[in-house]
């Protein structure tokens, strides 16, 4: 089979837990990789920066003025969250981001920098005039958007060189599944499916707290890794919950709840998460004396390569994190259709081949291509993962 264009392709991945495991300790369930074939590089916003263009702030001013400094740091990172969705799913038209993120942003920055300039209205200040700093752009793709929260006041001079610091990911362990059986399949791909989702949830707020630190020392484990403890307890009892309905011995997956952290800005790390498809669910051997009282054959999964994708640059950490959530749903699919296959049969000898596993290997190729891009686009090597799209069964 032919392969697409790869001019400017970097990487490859796979894996029926390659998703998860490879990049943020989970991939999220996004749209299939036909359906995001247009995906492009993330954009981030372009603002002015405005603490250097401030006017010596009186001592009576500084609280207030640091905290709608913060205030427009924080609008940044969400808008630069949406644009990140934007390009994995893009919606709207041509002036989508124009009218949905950039013209938004604009009349909240105006509001933030008129209270900045009440700040120094209130400790008798000459009042500075801001209006010209409310209208925001756009960076190329890769660039990361100037802040102000951390600049020293006073430092004037490097107020806008501040980017956004590179954000880390959760490291949650591989749940381990035994044989899933068939009447079972749904429900616990459904749970690793929710798993992944909490999984970049969890990401998304690192990479807001990474741009706009908040709280304390303990913010992260009290606010985020917490809460992401509770909802894969949750997520887990449930997987158990589904076997115990079949009458299958009910596995214990308490030990696979609690999720650490991967370091700032690396790539590879989460090895081991639970994704949806990520082969835990039936190891294989999903059904084996087990599936339907004896009518269903015993359900395969798909099984793939995990890609080795070098560290991730934080330029194209959700670019490759979107694709690696549609390789784990082009796997949940596939094994979705394994299961209907074993449950009622049909097609020739070769109907898995063709209907399943071709299929498969051309929509994992596609989105591997988009991650090599991903790469590229921000300078950086370019692995090849080709070998990665081809899957076989468990």
């Amino acid at each position: 089979m032919a392969r697409p264009m790869r001019k400017n392709a970097v990487l490859k991945l796979g894996g029926v837990g390659a998703l998860a495991v490879l990049l943020l300790g989970g991939g999220l369930q996004l749209a299939s990789a036909g359906e995001n074939t247009g995906s492009t590089a993330a954009q981030t916003v372009n603002c002015p920066t405005v603490r250097d263009k401030l006017p010596a702030v009186p001592a009576s001013a500084a609280a207030g003025v640091e905290r709608e400094l913060a205030n427009l740091d924080e609008e940044i990172a969400r808008q630069n969250e949406r644009l990140a969705k934007q390009a994995a799913n893009p919606q709207g038209g041509a002036n989508f981001i124009n009218n949905a993120i950039l013209g938004p942003l604009k009349s909240k920055r105006v509001a933030v920098l008129d209270r900045i300039e009440i700040n120094f209205n209130r400790a008798g200040a000459q009042r500075p005039d801001l209006d010209a700093l409310a209208t925001c752009g756009l960076n190329a793709p890769g660039v990361a958007s100037a802040l102000n929260s951390s600049v020293k006041a006073g430092n004037a001079a490097t107020g806008g060189n501040n980017t956004t610091a590179a954000a880390q990911t959760v490291n949650c362990p591989t749940p381990q599944i035994p044989a899933v059986p068939a009447q079972a399949a749904a429900n616990v791909q459904a749970e690793l499916a929710n798993l992944d989702k909490q999984i970049n949830e969890a990401n998304a707020r690192l990479a807001q707290q990474a741009a706009n630190p908040q709280g304390g020392a303990n913010f992260i484990n009290n606010a985020i890794l917490g809460p992401l403890k509770d909802k894969r307890q949750a997520a887990l009892d449930r997987i158990e919950i589904a076997f115990n309905r079949v009458g299958a011995q009910r596995p214990n997956l308490d030990a696979f709840a609690a999720c650490g952290l991967n370091g700032a800005g690396a790539g590879n790390a989460g090895n081991g998460n639970a994704g949806a498809g990520n082969g835990n669910a039936g190891n294989g051997n999903a059904g084996n004396g087990n599936a339907g009282n004896g009518n269903a054959g015993a359900a395969r999964t798909v099984n793939c390569p995990t890609p080795q994708i070098p560290a991730v640059p934080a330029q194209a950490a959700a670019n490759v994190q979107a694709e690696l959530a549609n390789l784990d749903k082009q796997i949940n699919e596939a094994n979705a259709r394994l299961a209907q296959q074993a449950a009622n049969p049909q097609g020739g000898a070769n109907f898995i081949n063709n209907a399943i596993l071709g299929p498969l290997k051309d929509k994992r190729q596609a989105a591997l291509d988009r991650i090599e891009i991903a790469f590229n686009r921000v300078g950086a090597q370019r692995p090849d993962l080709d070998s990665f799209a081809a899957c076989g069964l468990n």
